[in-house]
């Protein structure tokens, strides 16, 4: 018997249409804050993972606050595979809201064989658009 189970919960593709490339930022829950390149990709599991990843899929982002090289570290994952960080020059937003404990995710939102590592993967970064309060 085989068993398809996750590691963590991947949030749903709320206002993503990943088969057109746009979105729908009325339907969505999500706020986009920022379009940014997948550093590291050669040095984690991203390469591995090539044929598996596509555009739309939702991934985790933390903080990795004990990283020497780079004090506001954001590592990105799918599941449980590590596959590579924010880049160090953009990755000051996410790393203040993660330590506000604000929830972020990063979707694929393009994909190319590129010859430049660093323009493989291209990220967006989203946190959750604040529910509206009911009015009494």
């Amino acid at each position: 018997m085989s068993h398809n189970r996750q590691a963590r919960p991947v949030p749903p593709l709320a206002g993503y249409y990943a088969e057109r490339g746009t979105y729908n930022r009325t339907a969505t829950t999500e706020e986009l804050l920022d379009r940014i390149p997948l550093a590291g990709f050669r040095h984690h599991e991203a390469p591995r993972l090539w044929d598996i990843l596509k555009r739309g899929q939702a991934l985790t982002v933390e903080r990795e606050r004990t990283n020497t090289h780079d004090g506001r570290a954001v590592a990105v994952r799918w599941m449980d595979h590590h596959l590579g960080y924010l880049p160090r020059d953009r990755n000051g937003l996410a790393a203040q809201l993660l330590d506000q404990d604000q929830p972020l995710i990063a979707r694929i939102l393009e994909k190319r064989n590129h010859a430049d590592r660093n323009s493989r993967l291209e990220l967006g970064l989203y946190r959750a658009k604040p529910r509206p309060t009911p009015a009494h």
